[in-house]
């Protein structure tokens, strides 16, 4: 799947992160379960939205960047330009090492993947979680087809729910977030 945005679509998501950051994503980042030495996946980072308010919580930690699009690693590039704990990696899934993340997080990514695709991509995610990690996400509530067919994959992959809420966000409606644990 290749997909790059726009120029409007990068100018929009720049102007909601200056407008919105810190009631979407910082609220969502402060949400993820860091202690400060993590090792942990933005999964479809984009901009790097929600990962500027996680590198700051990763003192001692890795915070990887994952997109398909250029485009969206060089504006999270530069979003992030000040943290030195933040890797960049362009490409899919595939990429990923076993048992390499402590925290698996995905912002508004999983709806957009067609469910071919999401029967590729939640294993991998999975696969990429040390024993006890944890992959949270936060998708739009309008699309509950698609969030049953994310749960289902996810729980089909032995990962455990831990706790659900739905959240109201800014322009963007009702959200949920899920936090799973792998055993």
């Amino acid at each position: 799947m290749k997909y790059e945005p726009t120029r409007l679509e990068i100018f929009l998501t720049r102007l909601a992160f200056l407008l919105y950051g810190k009631s979407v994503y910082q609220a969502f980042a402060d949400c993820l379960p860091f202690n400060g030495n993590e090792q942990v996946l933005d999964f479809g980072c984009g901009m790097g939205t929600v990962a500027y308010y996680a590198a700051r919580k990763l003192p001692n930690g890795q915070l990887t960047c994952l997109d398909i699009s250029e485009r969206w690693l060089n504006a999270c590039r530069k979003t992030l330009r000040r943290y030195r704990n933040v890797i960049f990696l362009k490409g899919e899934s595939q990429l990923l090492a076993n048992e390499s993340f402590d925290v698996v997080y995905c912002h508004f990514v999983l709806h957009d993947i067609s469910d071919s695709e999401l029967e590729r991509v939640i294993p991998a995610l999975t696969k990429s979680l040390k024993p006890g990690g944890v992959l949270v996400f936060r998708e739009p509530l309008s699309n509950t087809k698609k969030i049953s067919v994310i749960k289902y994959l996810i729980e089909q992959n032995r990962l455990i729910p831990k706790n659900s809420r739905i959240t109201d966000i800014p322009v963007m409606g009702n959200a949920l977030e899920n936090v799973y644990i792998k055993q």
